[in-house]
């Protein structure tokens, strides 16, 4: 709840200060309260009023006018007029997943979150005034939870924005209800377009990229290593956007597939996320003949998925191109794929900057290894939330924040520059197509840069559809 504090100053012949300060709130969700002061009490000041004895008066009296008196402003006051939020409580809502089938990337994505509130608050924990606690809660990539937490943490926490969702399934059932309470929330890592084209709403922005931005970085690069293509994909939101993505970027530069092509099925096997026999789709991406194999995945699959293409000779017969992922998914995953290229949404060697310096010896320090792309992507949005919020003052509202993020809003962070695209909210950054050198160097550097595609060069279509296409154009 918020911190409701008034300042009445009353002036006669005495001065008389009150000063109240009232606090109230509590949660039974898992929650972080971020370094906290401990409220002081209220006090008062009382001044008894001195009277001098009554004198009958002799003639009318004659008053003198009274001058206002002129109180200059102390240092507080003036903070105060500043931050018009200060002393309130900040409650962000850190949706993640640490126990569906993407669990793998649910700690890291919090660890770099906690780090980004550190870095941009500068250990304070605090943001216009405002003292911060995260109430986080495990959805388990199951949207029908998500939208049960999302509607928790907004109605009994007190959430005034949400971040989050390590599941594209999760976010999209997240927008809506973000909406209804008039709420921001900012999805991180999760990947499908439709966050942000044919699902978008005001409320909603994101600091992940989307896949149509993957698409356009190992488009680029595959085109020139085959003629002929096929993909497999989870049958899930972020696999089919990722799959179709792929599809209109290769087809619009000249390749072909050589398996369900068509719009619907965009040249692509589609396999459950929760497989770990793949022998069957690896047979179907062996009989389609192609020349290049582009692999979309996010979860545990990624190592049945390569031992088994290893064991069925993909790698003899196919150049594979994929999503280059975190480093426990490299060590554990790709001792078979080693030579793969790909898109890299980030890896700690490549970015040469002082944020990214920062995250790396921090992350070191706390955790004991390099921070990964889920950690990159939750610092990101921590970054997002904390610079919104200084520009607007400590004000959360949606109102606000819409109007900050959608006024050519850009940020700094761990792969540099971060723009926020005004017209359909998507995050223009940069991503890096690397090759995988190896899955064994003590220090996670699994891979070696090929080519960085700067934001500018990875700008996806507006891709909005009635009743906000009109955006599109502005």
């Amino acid at each position: 709840m918020k911190n409701r504090r008034t300042l009445w100053i009353v002036l006669s012949l005495f001065t008389v200060f009150v000063l109240a300060l009232s606090a109230c709130g509590g949660t039974t969700a898992t929650e972080t309260t971020p370094t906290e002061a401990p409220a002081a009490e209220p006090t008062e000041a009382v001044v008894e009023p001195t009277e001098a004895p009554a004198e009958e008066p002799t003639e009318a009296p004659t008053e003198a006018p009274v001058e206002e008196a002129t109180v200059a402003p102390t240092e507080e006051a003036a903070a105060e007029s500043e931050q018009p939020f200060a002393g309130e409580e900040l409650v962000i809502g850190l949706m993640t997943d640490k126990s569906g089938a993407l669990a793998i990337y649910g700690p890291s994505q919090t660890q770099g979150f906690y780090l980004g509130l550190e870095y941009a608050t500068e250990g304070t924990m605090e943001v216009a005034g405002r003292p911060i606690r995260v109430v986080e809660m495990d959805n388990g990539s199951d949207p029908d939870t998500a939208v049960q937490q999302a509607r928790e943490l907004i109605e009994a926490e007190g959430a005034e924005i949400l971040i989050g969702n390590v599941s594209s399934s999760a976010a999209l059932a997240t927008i809506p209800v973000a909406e209804e309470n008039d709420v921001i929330y900012i999805a991180e890592p999760a990947a499908s377009p439709a966050i942000t084209g044919e699902n978008f709403s005001p409320n909603t922005f994101r600091t992940s990229r989307t896949s149509v931005q993957d698409a356009l970085v190992m488009g680029s690069g595959l085109l020139g290593m085959g003629e002929t293509f096929v993909q497999i994909a989870p049958d899930n939101a972020f696999g089919i956007g990722s799959a179709c993505a792929f599809y209109a970027i290769v087809t619009a530069g000249g390749g072909q597939f050589a398996a369900n092509d068509t719009a619907e099925g965009c040249g692509t096997v589609y396999a459950p996320i929760e497989t770990t026999d793949f022998t069957s789709y690896i047979n179907q991406l062996l009989d389609s003949g192609a020349d290049v194999l582009i692999v979309s995945w996010a979860g545990a699959g990624f190592a049945p998925m390569f031992q088994q293409m290893s064991q069925l000779g993909v790698f003899d017969e196919m150049t594979v191109g994929t999503g280059v992922g975190d480093n426990q998914t490299l060590a554990a995953g790709y001792a078979d794929a080693v030579g793969v290229v790909g898109i890299q949404v980030y890896h700690y060697t490549l970015p040469n900057n002082e944020i990214n310096d920062w995250l790396v010896q921090r992350h070191m320090e706390e955790y004991g290894t390099p921070p990964d792309l889920w950690a990159a992507g939750g610092m990101m949005s921590a970054i997002m939330a904390v610079e919104g919020l200084k520009a607007t003052n400590g004000d959360a509202s949606a109102d606000a924040l819409i109007a900050t993020y959608e006024d050519n809003f850009s940020f700094e962070g761990p792969k540099g520059t971060t723009t926020i695209r005004a017209a359909d909210h998507v995050a223009l950054q940069t991503l890096y197509f690397v090759r995988v050198t190896n899955v064994t160097d003590p220090e996670f550097k699994f891979v070696e840069l090929v080519q960085e595609f700067g934001p500018e060069t990875t700008v996806p279509p507006c891709a909005l559809v009635d009743p906000y296409a009109d955006r599109c154009a502005e």
